[in-house]
This record gives structure tokens, sequence and C-alpha cells, in this order.
């Protein structure tokens, strides 16, 4: 008996040997028809494939419109970064030469600090979400862990 016929493969060897195999045959695509029919020899069912091909294509697309998004949000910032640097270093040169106390400083302050703000929004966007989200579940453990600790004292 052969090693390879009773050994079991994880979905990621799997996925890691069939893209090899389409490298090596130098194919880059697979046919929709092709794909059913190497589905139907592993047993898997066609309408499960369709099912698993819909929501593939449904992720793909949420993916490239969160990548789109995080471009634009991006470009913003580069954008807003340039003007900062671009304004702030005229505002220097007027200060510079124009007599009185220097005053340029304020405005690379108040307006960095809307910079800081606007790049913590672009690069740290989901963690705020993230924390808030595990601090809302937290709370409600321990509010439900209150609620039972008052129940069993009142029986």
């Amino acid at each position: 008996m052969n090693e390879f016929t009773s050994r079991q493969y994880s979905n990621d060897e799997v996925n890691r040997i069939i893209r090899r195999a389409l490298k090596l045959e130098q194919a880059d695509t697979i046919s929709h028809q092709d794909l059913i029919d190497t589905a139907r020899e592993i047993g898997i069912d066609s309408e499960i494939l369709e099912a698993a091909i819909l929501q593939d294509q449904r992720e793909f697309k949420k993916e490239r419109v969160r990548k789109a998004r995080l471009k634009r949000r991006k470009v913003g910032f580069y954008s807003h970064l340039w003007s900062y640097l671009i304004v702030n270093a005229i505002l220097l040169l007027i200060n510079n030469f124009t007599p009185g106390p220097c005053w340029f400083q304020w405005s690379v302050l108040g307006w960095g600090f809307g910079l800081a703000f606007h790049f913590k929004a672009v690069y740290f966007h989901g963690r705020n979400r993230i924390r808030k989200a595990r601090k809302t579940k937290q709370s409600r453990a321990g509010f439900m862990m209150n609620d039972r600790q008052r129940f069993h004292h009142s029986c």
C-alpha cells in the first residue's frame, strides 16, 4: 500500500499543493467547469461549491472595498501632511523676516494636533473599535456576574 493513499491533508496543505500544481503546469487559472469537476471527484457537492464561490467573491469584494477605502484615507493624510509642511514653512519664513515676537510655533502646534489625530484615524482606526468591544463585553460579563452573586446572596 502506498504511504500517500492513506494520508489525510489539511485545508492549507491542499491549497498549497493545488497552487503548486497549477504553477508547475504553468496555468494561473482554472475554468469553472474544471473546478466543479475537480470538486465532484473529491466528493464535494456542486451546490456547496457554488455557495463557496459566491461567498469567496463577496469576501474578495469586501476586501477590495476595504483596501480602496484605506488607500483613500492614506492619500488624504499625505495631502494633509504636505499642506501642513508647506504652509508652516511659509509661516516660519514670514515670522523670521518680520519684526516682533516668535509666533509660528503656535500654528505648528495647533495644526500638529489635528495632523496627529488624522494619522491615528488612518493608521490605527480599527483598534478603538476592538478595544471598545472588548470593554463592553467585559463590563457585560461583570454585570451579569454581579447579578448572579446578588441573586445567590438573596436566596
